[in-house]
């Protein structure tokens, strides 16, 4: 029993091993045909006997020699034929090559003398010379030449002088010393080859040699040059094509002739082997018999007609289902985390809104009809996308009270955005209450402020932009594309006047800038001057540290009596604009470390050179020359009964603005707006009854005048 047990096993090992033999071979030849002859395949449409052929032409004859080696000849070209290409059975590679012998051509050769018979005629074949092929010259002295049907198509010379052998690459190529290589033109389907050899001079003997080949050589095969004598053949690739428009087989892949009607090369297709000129020629190749066939690694593989496929073991399930499920679990990790982060991020933007006077807001703006201009109140988002998240790149400007960004809004407007520092909490109602104001303030000579975000920490102020630099960089950095001549600083201080008139007297809540400088007057694209940053971005920067908490101003600038009782009048404004008319004077800063001590001041250096009668001295040399003397001393006057001590004897911005527009339309030759009886028209602006008009912060002034709530907001009339 034991022993038919051995026998079933040694029977099944035999034929597992058949099986495996029969996988890994293909036929070549046709049934019944031989496809060897000595240790040289052959392929069909190639055969060995009659009805092994496809044709004639494809005929070969298997000769024994006397070097045991059998030569395989073609009857129909006289060639010898050294191999067959079989193709790469796992690339879809063009199973049509073979390779044959082929004479040299000798020149000067004494061994050789008198042979030179080196034609290929192919002519009526379906046979021609493959492209990989290379025209090959060897010797000193050699000028040769590959000839098809009487045309010289390609050539070569070779020397063995010392200039060529310097070159680097002389001994390791074949580039013209003792020898060169030219590839032949490319689709030119040859079927016809010669080669001629010249003398480069007539006069040098030597032996010349030229021969086309399959291999790429180097000059250091050819020294010396006359080895070749002994050489009567070279290895030349020839290409086939069939008429092979009847294979409709999926598992071959054939490609049309464009030189020869009805030809074809053929090939197995990806995942195939055999030969593709025999009906079922191509076989599957089984991947899975050889883990250097297949990717499929610890995964099993099974093969399937022209390719395979990898399946998982239970493990890889397993462990593939876990890993995904950890990955579900971490993505919804990121995803909980991110709707939480979003949650605490809202919830803080609602806080802030609420604390700063969001609710307020929204409560005063809904006693507002659609007469009057709502304040627009921006997201967080809006102005971070605005100012590409408040980039360093976006700073205009900075100072104590904060960070100025240009930012541009999603409808392309270009916003000047205000990131401020602090807010104290007794300020947020009057705060409010000033935005409402402002953003109903619409004068040509006043900076607009749009709207503000309160989903910050601290509130955020959204400005228009002005785009030509303040007035102080102009005075004290000038620059030859805007000269500050007198008629353009004339025409800032009429305009700047204008605008605090019209805030002082034109409006029936008076307000107040606090803060009148040069930093504080901005030129537009036409340099014109508007009025920026009153009270309302003031108050925002307060904080406890600040030491304006009780008093706002610059050093300069700043009222005396204000100093002195701490109460803000309309006058103290005045004063400061009398400030600004000596800076664009004389073109001095409001301080200077450089000036004596008692007149480090800019206002007491003027008055004082008032006192002496100095007044040219201390003149801007930029406008000495082409001033009006009249004006200047005018404009000199005004100023300093701007500056009185006392604020009763000072001018309203009213008068400031009467008698500068007299002055700057005098000189144009025109009358002035007040003496044409266009002055500015008194503008109603509609509040609330709840808004508080009782304001104690010295960050702006709102006086309490009589108006109706009834009017409708920002609707002109005539003063009396």
């Amino acid at each position: 029993m034991g022993v038919d047990v051995k026998r079933f096993l040694v029977v099944m090992l035999l034929l597992r091993i058949c099986e495996y033999a029969a996988a890994s071979t293909f036929p070549l030849a046709l049934r019944n045909c031989s496809d060897h002859c000595g240790n040289v395949s052959v392929p069909y449409p190639f055969g060995i006997g009659k009805g092994c052929y496809k044709n004639k032409w494809f005929e070969i004859v298997c000769k024994s020699s006397s070097d045991q080696q059998p030569i395989l000849l073609l009857p129909r070209i006289r060639r010898a034929v050294t191999s067959f290409n079989l193709g790469d059975p796992f690339s879809i590679s063009v199973y049509n090559k073979f390779y044959i012998q082929s004479p040299l051509k000798h020149s000067g050769c004494p061994n050789r003398d008198g042979y030179s018979s080196s034609s290929l005629n192919l002519k009526g074949s379906p046979f021609f010379i493959s492209e990989n092929n290379k025209f090959t010259a060897v010797g000193c002295n050699n000028k040769a030449f590959m000839n098809v049907t009487g045309l010289q198509i390609v050539g070569c010379e070779t020397t063995c002088g010392n200039e060529i052998r310097s070159y680097k690459g002389a001994n390791t190529s074949c580039v013209g010393y003792k020898c060169c290589q030219m590839t032949i033109p490319p689709l030119l389907q040859l079927q016809v080859f010669d080669a001629t050899v010249e003398k480069l001079e007539p006069n040098k003997q030597g032996c010349q040699v030229a021969f086309l080949t399959q291999f790429t050589l180097s000059g250091s095969l050819f020294t010396p040059p006359e080895l070749m004598e002994y050489s009567e053949y070279t290895t030349i690739e020839l290409e086939w094509r069939l008429d092979l428009s009847y294979m409709t087989s999926k598992r071959v892949l054939c490609k049309g002739n464009t030189f020869f009607e009805d030809s074809y090369q053929c090939s197995c297709h990806n995942g195939y082997e055999g030969n593709p000129y025999i009906p079922g020629g191509c076989q599957d190749i089984d991947e899975c018999r050889d883990p250097h066939l297949n990717k499929c690694g610890k995964r099993k593989c099974v093969n399937v007609l022209g390719s395979y496929r990898c399946e998982k073991t239970w493990p890889a399930i397993l462990s593939g289902t876990l890993s995904s499920g950890l990955l579900l679990l971490i993505f919804g990790m990121w995803l909980l985390c991110k709707a939480n982060r979003k949650r605490k991020v809202a919830k803080q933007k609602r806080k802030f809104f609420q604390r700063n006077g969001g609710l307020l807001l929204q409560q005063q703006t809904s006693f507002l009809h659609g007469s009057v201009n709502r304040t627009k109140v921006f997201s967080s988002n809006d102005l971070e996308n605005a100012t590409d998240r408040f980039n360093a790149s976006r700073i205009l400007g900075q100072g104590g009270q904060g960070t100025v960004y240009k930012g541009m809004l999603e409808d392309g407007m270009i916003v000047a955005v205000k990131k401020s520092k602090a807010l104290k909490e007794e300020n947020l109602e009057e705060f409010i209450n000033e935005i409402i104001l402002l953003s109903q303030i619409n004068h040509r000579n006043v900076v607009k402020i749009l709207g503000c975000c309160l989903e910050t920490e601290v509130p955020i102020l959204v400005y228009e932009f002005i785009p030509n630099r303040n007035l102080f960089d102009h005075l004290h950095n000038p620059s030859e594309d805007f000269p500050m001549s007198w008629e353009v600083r004339l025409c800032i201080a009429c305009e700047v006047a204008d605008a605090l008139s019209y805030l002082h007297s034109a409006v029936s809540i008076p307000i107040y800038h606090r803060d009148v400088k040069s930093t504080n007057i901005l030129l537009d694209e036409k340099h014109r001057a508007k009025v920026s940053d009153f009270g309302i971005s003031r108050s925002v920067a307060i904080d406890d540290t600040h030491l304006t908490t009780i008093v706002q101003g610059t050093i300069g600038y700043v009222d005396p009596e204000y100093l002195q009782s701490n109460h803000f009048t309309g006058k103290s404004d005045v004063y400061s604009f009398g400030v600004l008319l000596i800076e664009l004077l004389t073109g001095e800063k409001p301080v200077s470390l450089l000036r004596r001590q008692e007149v480090r001041m800019l206002g007491a250096y003027f008055l004082e050179a008032m006192r002496n009668d100095r007044l040219h001295e201390i003149l801007d040399a930029r406008i000495k020359e082409e001033c009006d003397r009249e004006e200047v001393l005018a404009v000199a006057k005004l100023a300093r009964r701007c500056l009185s001590l006392n604020s009763e004897h000072r001018p309203t911005m009213r008068d400031v603005f009467i008698e500068l527009d007299r002055m700057q339309s005098k000189r144009k030759g025109t009358q002035s707006q007040a003496q044409n009886g266009e002055e500015h028209a008194h503008i109603q602006i509609a509040m609330p009854e709840s808004m508080s008009l009782s304001y104690s912060s010295p960050n702006i002034v709102v006086e309490n005048s009589s108006f109706s709530l009834d009017t409708k907001p920002l609707m002109p009339h005539k003063t009396q």
